[in-house]
C-alpha cells in the first residue's frame, strides 16, 4: 500500500484515543496492521504485554520459540512485500534474525512512536458502531474508535482430555508452546505427542540431548525437504504448474520420496492425503533421525496413569520423564472478545476471509487460520483490507457498502484475484498463466478445511490470498500491496 495514496497520519501524541485505533499485539498481525494504518491516514496506538515489538520473536523469555527453531516457510516466503529481508539470511531465517527484521519493518513505518509496550488490555467493550471503551492494565481507560486484535493464534493451547488433570509425580507435562529447547534433557525421556510440524521440530530437537524420544502420531503427513534442488521447497512449490493435473502429483509424490524417503517406511502412519492436498511436515531431519534410532515413531495416546506410565492404543506403554504436547492450539479468538464474535458451528470464530466479524464494522481479528506456508504475507493483505474499509467508512465511500455485502456472503463467492507480476517477458507472461491454471485447480477442493483435532480453521493460502486481493482491488481499485 503506498502511504501517498492519503494523507499522512497526525502526531499520535495530538490525537485523541477516541479518534485511533487499538490494535491490541505487535507481533507480525500488529506491526503489518499498523503500517496499513499509517498508509491511510488512520492515526492508531499498539499494545504489547512484551517490553518489544515482534510478538513471539521479540525475544522475550516466554516466547514459543527456541533458538534452533527455524520457520517452515523461506525467507522469501515469510517476508512481507514493502521491506525484503537481507541477502545476509538464510533461506531459513533464525529467531534472532526474525526479531531483527521485525523490529527493522517498525522503524521503517514509524510504528514505535505508536508502541505501548509492556501493556494488555484488561477489557474492550463496544457500545455502538465505533465506540470501544478499552481498560488497559496500567488503569487507563480509554474510548477508541476501532480495535484491531493481532495477538496470533498460540494464545490457547489444546490439551487432551487425557492431560487435562494433574501431572504424575517425577513426570514433567508441558506444552509445545513452552518449550525452550533440549538443554537440560541428557539422561531423560521424551514423548512428544503430535502429528505436526511442531512435533517434527520438536521431537528433533530433544534426539541432540534425550537419552530416548518417542513421537506418538495418530494422522500420517508427508515430509518435504527444506530445499529442492538448491531452491527452498515453498519457492519451488509456488512455481509448480497445476498443468498435469493428477499426474503432477505424482511425479511430486515420486520426487518426496527420493529426496526425503517415504514416511511409512520408517514407521510413521501412512499420508492420510495426497501429496498436494496435505498439511507436509516441512524437514530435513526428522526421517534420518528416525532412521539412526534417535526417534521412535509410536502409536497414539490411549491415557495416562497416576503412576506416569502413559498407554498407547496398541495396548503398549512406557514411563517417560517429560510428556510434550504439540497437539496444537483451540479455535477461537482472544478471550476479550468472548461473545462478541459470533462461532460456527464447528466452534470456530466465523470471520469473512479469516479476519472480519460479519456484522460488525469496527473490528477485525487477524490471522485466525492455519496455512502451509508463510503467513505474513497472508496477514499484510488482511490489515490492508481493514484499513482501506475503515478509510472507506470514513470517506462516505460506495466501496465500504460493497465490502458489507461480499462479508455477507461465502468466502467462496469472491472472485480470485491474481497477485501482480512485475515480470513483462514471456516467462513472465507463462507464469502468470500457470497462476490461473492453479488457481482454477485449488478452486475444485475446498476453499477451508479443519485440522484433524478440530481446532484453529485449516485454509488453503493461495486461495485465501487470492480473495483477499480481490476484495483489496474492490476498496482500492488498482492500488495492491
Amino acid at each position: 500500500m503506498s502511504a501517498s495514496m492519503y494523507a499522512s497520519t497526525p502526531d499520535v501524541r495530538d490525537v485523541p484515543s477516541r479518534e485511533k485505533v487499538l490494535v491490541i499485539g505487535a507481533g507480525p498481525a500488529g506491526l503489518a496492521a499498523g503500517a496499513a494504518l499509517k498508509a491511510v491516514g488512520i492515526p492508531f496506538d499498539i499494545a504489547d504485554a512484551h517490553h518489544d515489538v515482534g510478538g513471539i520473536w521479540s525475544g522475550a523469555a516466554d516466547a514459543p520459540v527456541w533458538p534452533g527453531m527455524r520457520p517452515i516457510s523461506s525467507r522469501e516466503g515469510t517476508q512481507f512485500e514493502d521491506l525484503v529481508m537481507p541477502a545476509s539470511f538464510p533461506a531459513f531465517p533464525s529467531p534472532e534474525q526474525l526479531s531483527k527484521y521485525l523490529r527493522a519493518y517498525a522503524a521503517r513505518h514509524d510504528l514505535t512512536e505508536h508502541f505501548l509496550p509492556g501493556t494488555t488490555v484488561r477489557s474492550a467493550v463496544p457500545f455502538e458502531d465505533f465506540v470501544w471503551q478499552v481498560e488497559l492494565s496500567s488503569g487507563v481507560v480509554s474510548v477508541y474508535r476501532a480495535v484491531i486484535v493481532a495477538t496470533g493464534t498460540s494464545a490457547r493451547p489444546h490439551l487432551p482430555a487425557w492431560a487435562q488433570g494433574a501431572a504424575p509425580a517425577g513426570t514433567r507435562i508441558i506444552h509445545a508452546r513452552d518449550w525452550a529447547g533440549a538443554e537440560g534433557l541428557e539422561g531423560r525421556t521424551v514423548l512428544v505427542v503430535g502429528s505436526g510440524q511442531s512435533a517434527a521440530d520438536i521431537a528433533v530437537d530433544a534426539a541432540a540431548r534425550a537419552l530416548e524420544v518417542r513421537c506418538s502420531v495418530r494422522t500420517g503427513h508427508w515430509i518435504v525437504p527444506r530445499t529442492i534442488a538448491g531452491t527452498p521447497g515453498d519457492v519451488a512449490a509456488a512455481r509448480e504448474p497445476a498443468l498435469l493435473g493428477a499426474l503432477n502429483e505424482k511425479i511430486a509424490e515420486a520426487v518426496v520420496r527420493r529426496t526425503a524417503g517415504s514416511p511409512k517406511s520408517v514407521g510413521l502412519p501412512e499420508p492420510a492425503a495426497p501429496l498436494l492436498e496435505d498439511r507436509v511436515i516441512v524437514s530435513d531431519d526428522v526421517i534420518p533421525r528416525i532412521r539412526e534410532g534417535r526417534i521412535r515413531p509410536v502409536a497414539d495416546v490411549a491415557s495416562l496413569r497416576e503412576d506416569g506410565t502413559v498407554e498407547l492404543v496398541d495396548g503398549t506403554d512406557w514411563n517417560p520423564s517429560v510428556i510434550v504436547l504439540a497437539t496444537g492450539y483451540e479455535s477461537g479468538v482472544d478471550d476479550l472478545l468472548h461473545g462478541i464474535v459470533p462461532t460456527t458451528d464447528s466452534g470456530a470464530p466465523d470471520l469473512f476471509l479469516g479476519a472480519f466479524p460479519r456484522g460488525r464494522d469496527d473490528l477485525a481479528v487477524l490471522g485466525q487460520v492455519r496455512v502451509a506456508g508463510g503467513i505474513w504475507p497472508l496477514l499484510a493483505q488482511q490489515a490492508d483490507v481493514t484499513a482501506l474499509f475503515w478509510r472507506a467508512v470514513l470517506d462516505g465511500a460506495p466501496a465500504a457498502e460493497d465490502f458489507r455485502r461480499a462479508r455477507r456472503g461465502s468466502d467462496s463467492a469472491v472472485p480470485v484475484q491474481h497477485a501482480p507480476r512485475r515480470d513483462g517477458s514471456v516467462r513472465g507472461r507463462l507464469a502468470a498463466g500457470m497462476d490461473r491454471l492453479q488457481d482454477a485447480t485449488r478452486r475444485s477442493a475446498s476453499p477451508r478445511r479443519v485440522d484433524e483435532s478440530g481446532q484453529l480453521p485449516f485454509a488453503d493460502r493461495e486461495d485465501l490470498m487470492a480473495r483477499l486481493r480481490s476484495v483489496r482491488a474492490l476498496l482500492a481499485g488498482t492500488a495492491r500491496r
